[in-house]
């Protein structure tokens, strides 16, 4: 075997290698910067609402489970950037009586796990190619979307939202905390 090409095999190892450990890096930080997504949303407006519902893609988060984490990591970049793209709204907000400080917070947070994700993203070994739950994620935003404007940005569409933020920011962290067990 020519040296050339046993420093290649070298070099392929250790860039597999390396995307792997990215990955366990992300989902050791991945609990804590949840958990404090998850407080500021409870923060900005107290208890949730009982009667407040509104559907939830569980199917998408079951497929994502059992998906490689190159593809969950895919999922929670496309997810966080459509929340992201949902609550960053603040003219809208008037009627949710929020504390627009720790909204603001909230979406300082949920970018910069986006972009450290995105960071994952990039290291990835595997082709991009269109994910068929990017379809269902994005229509189930849209639906969210609708009901603000059907409601007129009424504070009971917010909290639907709101409600609705949690429970992704719930299954993408119980996610994330059962494929760092397979580590």
């Amino acid at each position: 075997m020519k040296q050339t090409q046993m420093w290649t095999y070298i070099c392929v190892i250790f860039l597999t290698l390396q995307s792997q450990c990215s990955a366990c890096r992300w989902l050791d930080r991945y609990g804590t910067v949840s958990a404090e997504s998850l407080t500021l949303l409870r923060e900005m407006s107290g208890q949730y609402h009982e009667n407040v519902w509104v559907d939830f893609p569980g199917t998408l988060y079951n497929l994502t489970e059992k998906a490689e984490v190159e593809d969950q990591v895919r999922f929670f970049v496309l997810t966080l950037d459509h929340i992201i793209n949902l609550m960053d709204d603040s003219e809208h907000m008037n009627s949710a009586q929020w504390n627009l400080t720790k909204v603001k917070y909230f979406l300082e947070v949920l970018q910069r796990q986006s972009s450290e994700l995105k960071e994952c993203v990039v290291q990835y070994q595997k082709p991009l190619k269109k994910e068929s739950y990017e379809i269902g994620i994005k229509r189930h935003f849209r639906t969210l979307k609708k009901i603000l404007k059907k409601e007129k940005y009424s504070a009971h569409a917010w909290e639907q939202i709101r409600r609705a933020v949690r429970s992704h920011l719930q299954r993408m962290e119980i996610i994330a905390n059962n494929t760092k067990k397979r580590f």
